[in-house]
């Protein structure tokens, strides 16, 4: 491929992006996009909440300083965790199976182990809302075999699955090798990509 052929592919990608960022009301906003405004479980106050969950039970909430430890990127198709946060995070090289994630408004991107009853969706911003929250399913390694939006605490939609791809490939991966699945009320949809997720009309 000559350097005119890349640089026209780099436009035609950015001109897709930007479309994209525009019909999700994210372009030219320093704040992010609007988060998902009310948990599942607005935390304490819901009547049908467990009782040791949040700041009056059992489920830890991080502080500003432990939650810089869950920050990830990603290369390609990878989820890129420091190598002195892998042990302390229980997510090792020969991890495989599920993490939980959330988005915040900055579009940072945090991971973890759950641990039911202590660790949560809602731990990692303190109950706080998010732009996108669910689940990563790695392989060993750190390959990512599949994104989506499994939260009970936050009932992210297509539309947050969709902001969470762009935080994706805004920190380094590359959505055209991570497939996407949308859960909700009906079916779920499975997307063999990030690319093929965003231009869906949902």
């Amino acid at each position: 491929m000559t350097e005119a052929e890349k640089r026209q592919r780099a436009r035609s990608r950015w001109r897709h992006l930007r479309s994209t960022l525009k019909t999700l009301g994210l372009l030219g906003r320093s704040r992010g996009a609007k988060m998902v405004a009310t948990p599942y479980w607005p935390e304490v106050h819901h009547p049908n909440h467990q009782a040791t969950h949040g700041r009056n039970g059992n489920v830890r909430y991080l502080s500003d300083r432990d939650r810089q430890k869950h920050l990830a990127t990603f290369t390609g198709n990878m989820l890129v965790i420091p190598p002195q946060r892998r042990f302390e995070l229980g997510i090792l090289q020969n991890t495989a199976g599920n993490i939980i994630y959330v988005v915040d408004s900055q579009r940072n991107f945090y991971v973890g182990r759950k641990n039911l009853g202590h660790f949560h969706h809602s731990s990692f911003l303190a109950g706080g809302s998010v732009l996108g929250a669910g689940t990563i399913v790695l392989g060993a390694g750190y390959q990512i075999l599949e994104v989506n939006n499994h939260s009970g605490h936050y009932r992210p939609g297509a539309r947050e699955l969709k902001r969470v791809a762009l935080a994706i490939s805004t920190l380094g991966g590359d959505l055209n090798q991570i497939p996407f699945r949308v859960s909700g009320a009906g079916p779920d949809v499975v997307y063999g990509n990030g690319l093929a997720l965003l231009d869906a009309a949902i």
